[in-house]
């Protein structure tokens, strides 16, 4: 559902998550509490937020990685407190409900991990979702921001989620790390 007054107030959840460095492979191995190496340990091979399709195989092979294991199996023996956004149930396209999830999340207190996708073929970037300005509790609306980081600087990107979905065999990507699929 769409704001239809432009002028109704803003309210704004912004967490106190500062930003972190991805590392690439191999290279933090201490510093920190969990270390991106031993996350990959565990999961036997490069962390992907959902299995592991026979296309995410190719793209990890191509690119060094190891066959991976389950995430949420992984996330329990590090034991992390998490719920997981259920694909396989929601109805397509999925976009709308998922923001909103992300909404109730953040309003929770809880930080969103979301996955980007650059085109068909190849998966994007797995960044947290720390914040949100919004007009409304209960509904979707494409002109709620999101506020995430990029792991691979500390800036914050504020986005509108009108920018973030996209499908990524029809139209252009408007965000730099990727967009999330409309379905």
């Amino acid at each position: 559902m769409l704001r239809s007054d432009s002028k109704q107030s803003t309210s704004s959840v912004l967490l106190d998550i500062p930003p972190r460095k991805q590392w690439t492979h191999g290279r933090l191995y201490n510093g920190a509490w969990i270390s991106q190496q031993i996350v990959r340990d565990v999961n036997k091979g490069e962390y992907l937020i959902h299995h592991v399709t026979p296309e995410d195989y190719q793209q990890r092979r191509s690119y060094g990685g190891g066959d991976g294991g389950d995430p949420l199996a992984t996330l329990t023996a590090l034991k992390f407190s998490y719920i997981a956004w259920d694909h396989q149930n929601a109805c397509q396209p999925q976009f709308p409900a998922y923001c909103l999830w992300i909404k109730r999340c953040l309003l929770q207190g809880f930080p969103v991990m979301f996955r980007t996708k650059f085109n068909q073929s190849f998966g994007g970037h797995i960044m947290p979702i720390t914040g949100i300005d919004y007009s409304n509790k209960t509904t979707y609306d494409e002109r709620d921001t999101i506020y995430y980081y990029s792991l691979y600087n500390g800036q914050i990107i504020k986005q509108p989620l009108s920018e973030l979905g996209s499908d990524p065999a029809v139209r252009p990507f408007y965000c730099n790390w990727g967009c999330i699929p409309l379905d």
